[in-house]
């Protein structure tokens, strides 16, 4: 398969032919259809995210169709359309894990970190990693959410705004396009429930 892959510390990303991977127990692999790029990636090529040695697959937002199951997967299919976040898996006993936040596990397994990233033709993940795309979505829209989409969600969901308070999104960017967006989604969906309850 092909992949964009760094060869080194501040090098640049070079499209190699590099081994097909295969899922091993409780993984599936994705053929590839979207992988959004952040500046993570930028980050990770100039070392300034701790990760495995180079060269290496970055890409983290990937959106693609399930096309092998590794033994004892269950939850998912061939022909399944998934994303996949940054974070895979944690340790879960670690003190970030026990509140429910793997994103700061030591021992996570993290896409593109510590594990081959998505912009490559396929992708290794754990099943239990992926979650499955609503059919009117296609990848493209799809990919940026499984870490720019979660990272303003995120946001939102710790502030907690109440439908009478007002939101200041700084800058339009890449994560404050999907803030208003995901602002204006959360007032239409409070104001549907509030209508539901009568």
């Amino acid at each position: 398969m092909q992949a964009a892959v760094v060869p080194a510390i501040h090098g640049k990303w070079e499209v190699k032919d590099v081994p097909t991977p295969h899922p091993a127990t409780n993984q599936v692999l994705i053929k590839i259809h979207a992988s959004g790029l952040c500046y993570t990636d930028v980050h990770i090529t100039e070392g300034h995210v701790p990760s495995s040695a180079f060269p290496r697959t970055i890409g983290h937002e990937p959106a693609g169709e399930i096309v092998e199951l590794g033994s004892g997967v269950t939850s998912r299919k061939i022909g399944d359309r998934v994303g996949v976040p940054w974070v895979q898996a944690s340790c879960g006993r670690f003190e970030w894990c026990q509140r429910g936040k793997p994103m700061f596990c030591a021992q996570q397994i993290a896409t593109g970190i510590n594990t081959p990233g998505s912009h490559a033709e396929y992708l290794v993940a754990y099943a239990d990693a992926t979650t499955l795309l609503p059919n009117g979505i296609s990848y493209e829209q799809a990919a940026p959410v499984f870490c720019a989409g979660y990272t303003v969600w995120s946001g939102l969901r710790f502030a907690d705004p109440k439908p009478h308070e007002k939101i200041a999104v700084l800058g339009i960017g890449g994560l404050g396009h999907l803030a208003i967006q995901f602002s204006k989604a959360a007032v239409f969906l409070h104001r549907w429930y509030n209508a539901l309850k009568g």
